[in-house]
């Protein structure tokens, strides 16, 4: 009697479950788990690092649980090193700028003494094709009559003064008594001796001309010429080269200005790099965790400081039913417990989500055949809003997009 009446009960209780199973629509708690979704908030934090640099720490000058602001000093290395980098570039920079400009100036003067040497040279070898023009033609009819004139005004010359000569030694006999009248008269003979040897001279050089100018020049003038002319066109020639040497001069010159680009270069990477010495605050916050401290080495990209930023946020895990609600950028209706409204979170970024996350997610629905994703949400900071606090999102409240 009492296990049929114990049976009539079990039956009856299961009927009534059932039936609230039914006016509950399916609102179980593994189907409620599923579609609201709760949260812890969470402060955003960075780890700051140095960029391509490490070395020793010589300030420090924050300390935990400070705030601080955007580019605000946190740490700074030992400089040494880059210091020394940065004079030498300075005194190659300015080592290859004097280079520059001694050589501009020597070739600034090489124009100059190359111009003057090819006028020179060009003017001495115009002068010698002409010497050489004038060799091959011969003198002209008019040179020739010019220099008959010149033969007979020299004679003449030369007779009168022959003339003056032979007076002078007719009359010396009458001299003989008188000392002092001789004396000149013998004074007088000699000028007149010496004027007609050079008067004779001068007629014979200007016959010699005449001469040569009626029976032209000979081979070896004709040679000599020619030989003066090509000396003269080697001449031009050479200096000719010396322009090439200018030319090979500016593209030395050119290969310093190239060589002086390259040492700027390196001077501004050195100034980045030193620049990179001091860590800054990479935003406002405050410091969480100093990892090192002042004396210690730390490496590039090694974390040394986590900094607190003022943003705040949580992470949902839904399934692949779920995930269509929600896109990057989109907006989150989210409830805390302290606030009475709701508050409009925003979206980051929704990728698949680890191997826990779908462990998690088959307690919740008892499967294991559906994928998790995780959903970052940020949300506007406030005062009353504070990071440990528990964010809820009602699924069904968002709209499938």
């Amino acid at each position: 009697m009492k296990k049929q009446v114990a049976a009539i009960v079990v039956l009856a209780l299961a009927l009534s479950g059932g039936g609230w199973m039914l006016a509950a629509q399916g609102k179980d708690a593994v189907t409620l788990a599923s579609s609201n979704k709760g949260s812890i908030l969470t402060a955003e934090q960075v780890n700051v690092s140095f960029q391509g640099v490490g070395g020793k720490i010589i300030d420090l000058p924050i300390k935990e649980e400070q705030a601080v602001r955007k580019g605000d000093v946190l740490m700074t290395l030992d400089p040494t090193d880059i210091d020394l980098q940065l004079r030498k570039a300075q005194a190659d920079v300015e080592v290859t700028t004097l280079k520059i400009k001694q050589a501009e100036d020597g070739i600034q003067v090489a124009q100059s003494k190359l111009g003057n040497a090819v006028k020179q040279a060009q003017l001495g070898l115009s002068q010698a094709e002409t010497q050489e023009a004038q060799v091959a033609d011969g003198a002209r009819s008019e040179d020739i009559e010019r220099q008959k004139l010149a033969v007979a005004a020299s004679e003449e010359a030369y007779t009168h003064a022959l003339k003056l000569y032979n007076q002078l030694l007719n009359t010396e006999e009458t001299y003989d008594n008188n000392p002092y009248s001789y004396k000149d008269h013998r004074d007088a003979v000699e000028n007149a001796r010496s004027q007609v040897t050079t008067l004779e001279n001068a007629r014979n050089q200007q016959k010699a001309v005449l001469d040569k100018m009626v029976a032209g020049a000979t081979d070896k003038e004709r040679k000599l010429a020619a030989l003066q002319a090509d000396r003269a066109k080697a001449v031009v020639e050479q200096q000719q080269l010396a322009e090439g040497d200018i030319a090979n001069q500016r593209i030395g010159i050119e290969a310093l200005n190239k060589q002086l680009e390259q040492l700027n270069i390196l001077m501004e990477s050195l100034k980045v790099q030193k620049d990179r010495f001091t860590l800054r605050a990479p935003g406002d916050g405050k410091v969480v965790k100093i990892m090192p401290k002042t004396g210690e080495n730390v490496g590039s990209g090694m974390p040394v400081i986590v900094l607190e930023t003022g943003k705040l946020y949580y992470d949902l895990y839904v399934d692949e039913r779920q995930v269509g609600k929600f896109q990057a950028g989109s907006a989150v209706p989210t409830h805390f417990a302290a606030l009475p409204d709701k508050v409009e979170g925003k979206v980051q970024f929704v990728t698949a989500a680890p191997q826990f996350a779908a462990l998690r997610m088959s307690r919740e629905k008892g499967t294991a055949d559906l994928n998790s994703f995780q959903v970052r949400v940020y949300v506007e900071r406030t005062d009353k809003l504070l990071p440990g606090m528990t964010a809820e999102v009602r699924v069904d409240e968002i709209p499938a997009r």
